[in-house]
């Protein structure tokens, strides 16, 4: 693909599964699984399925569910059958945010770095994961062409060049990724299930779908589990811009961990100390250093011969951190042409383990070099990799058709300088968003639902984190608002609150599907390390 797409990137075998269209009879105590109807296909699930009881099936649905009767596409499914009949509670769809997250991995894989579903959630409900239209396993967006643009409007316009590359692959079908469509298509297989109403599970992006679900079909709705929710209103240019002081908050939170744990990793007594040793492996592996902002300085941090001057002291090389790091970077480049940050596989990673606390400790062995870093070479040849450009497309063509934030064209500048010159992964998407470069050329014209919790007989339980980085604390409360939730406050850092061994929240979430109601509003942090 062009070099336009991969400036936007950065920015099946299976068990056989058991006939259908006979109801389950559950004894005593439990709820009967329903009929199914013969409007699903069962198939063999893809390979990343690991649990053995899963059955994967899928559905023909319409491509714009306001034309019925016009063109069609298919949308794939995996559910894992309650392990414990006698007790069924009936069936919990969940999405794993994105847009673009693999559903059939959410609830299917059980293997190392899964999610940790609480027991109870097994063997209680159906867990039923609907895979996203656009997505590999229902009708995916093909992206993989050039529409001709000449290079001019190519590199000025590259959201449009996305999208005619994506309509020229798959005529017709880029307007229909949206999350509207999508949540129709939670409606068709629930139907096709024979559901007459399901719980909801949605993760970041999922909490989207699941609010929007929930808005448009309250009636269908029984219990809904909002993790790590943001202002629906902000999506998608405010959402990008307001993670990246979440991820620059998240860094500081790893620094200080790892300092915290000098004795297990060496690196510094302090998050300076710390970032400077991660800032050098960042120089080894790209020629220049990072220009993410440092954390604040302490008064270890001050030379020996100034540290009579205390925390005033150290106040000041904080506030000169920042251009100092940014004015290393530039003198770095000159005099190493082709020296940029974004090629060191470190700071890739780092980006992208931030937002899971428990690999932390991995993270500070790379830095430390107990812990082997991949090699860039292997992973940008996955990069290229149809099955791994699919949900970036998808993501891309979901964001540009629901952008509800008018461009600030006075980001362009820093826009340009961050996400083109110096290319600083920390503040280079939000300000490409920001700013109305990564989706030019296009107009958002998706539906987009005004979420509202009013018709819902039970009230939401919505779980946030304070240092969460993807779905920033402060921005929650809206969602909040709108869909009358009751919310539980996590104390710590990461994205995704549920399922992840916060036993606290884990408890609170059973106790919720199982009631409707939890007395629980705070809970201590997830496990680190």
């Amino acid at each position: 693909m062009s070099a336009v797409l991969a400036t936007l990137a950065v920015t099946a075998g299976g068990l056989p599964v058991a006939a259908a269209g006979t109801a389950v009879d559950a004894p005593t105590g439990g709820v009967a699984r329903p009929a199914v109807s013969d409007e699903i296909t069962w198939e063999a699930c893809p390979e990343l399925v690991t649990v053995e009881t899963a059955e994967c099936g899928r559905v023909d649905v319409p491509m714009y569910h306001a034309d019925p009767d016009g063109a069609e596409i298919s949308v794939g499914f995996v559910r894992i059958p309650a392990s414990d009949p006698d007790s069924r509670r009936g069936a919990l769809f969940g999405n794993p945010g994105g847009p673009g997250g693999d559903g059939y991995s959410f609830f299917g894989y059980d293997g190392e770095g899964a999610m940790s579903w609480p027991e109870e959630l097994r063997s209680e409900w159906d867990l039923v994961a609907v895979q996203p239209r656009g997505l590999t396993g229902s009708t995916p967006v093909d992206c993989d062409h050039d529409p001709g643009f000449d290079p001019v409007r190519a590199q000025l316009e590259p959201g449009a060049y996305l999208k005619a590359a994506c309509e020229t692959g798959t005529p017709g079908y880029t307007d229909a990724l949206n999350t509207s469509e999508t949540a129709d298509d939670w409606d068709d297989v629930r139907a096709a299930l024979g559901e007459d109403s399901i719980s909801l599970l949605g993760l970041s992006y999922g909490t989207h779908l699941a609010s929007t679900y929930a808005t448009k079909y309250p009636d269908r709705t029984d219990r809904t589990v909002l993790d790590s929710g943001f202002d629906t209103k902000r999506a998608w240019a405010g959402v990008l811009d307001d993670q990246s002081g979440g991820y620059t908050g998240a860094l500081h939170d790893f620094l200080q961990w790892t300092a915290d744990n000098n004795d297990t990793y060496g690196l510094g007594e302090t998050p300076l100390e710390v970032y400077r040793a991660w800032s050098r492996v960042v120089v080894e592996e790209s020629g220049t250093n990072p220009t993410v902002v440092p954390p604040p300085a302490q008064v270890g941090d001050l030379p020996q011969g100034l540290q009579w001057a205390g925390q005033p002291a150290a106040d000041v090389l904080t506030a000169t951190g920042h251009p100092r790091a940014q004015l290393e970077n530039l003198f770095r480049m000159v005099s190493a042409p082709g020296a940029v940050q974004s090629t060191s596989m470190t700071l890739a990673l780092t980006r992208m383990m931030l937002p899971s606390p428990n690999s932390w400790g991995t993270l500070a062995g790379m830095v430390a070099g107990t812990e082997d870093v991949p090699d860039i070479d292997e992973l940008a040849a996955q990069a290229q990799d149809p099955s791994a450009t699919v949900p970036v497309y998808m993501q891309a063509m979901v964001i540009c058709n629901e952008n509800q934030v008018a461009p600030d064209y006075t980001r362009i500048p820093g826009a340009v300088w961050n996400g083109m010159v110096v290319q600083d992964p920390f503040v280079a998407p939000g300000d490409m968003a920001a700013a109305g470069i990564s989706c030019s050329g296009t107009t958002p014209d998706a539906p987009f639902v005004d979420i509202n919790g009013d018709g819902l007989d039970t009230r939401p339980l919505q779980i946030q984190g304070t240092g969460d980085p993807q779905t920033v604390y402060r921005t929650h409360r809206p969602m909040a608002e709108a869909m009358t939730s009751h919310v539980i406050t996590v104390d710590g850092p990461g994205h995704a609150q549920v399922g992840v061994g916060n036993t606290v929240v884990d408890d609170a979430v059973v106790e919720y599907l199982r009631t409707g109601h939890t007395d629980v509003t705070s809970a201590p942090s997830r496990p680190i390390g």
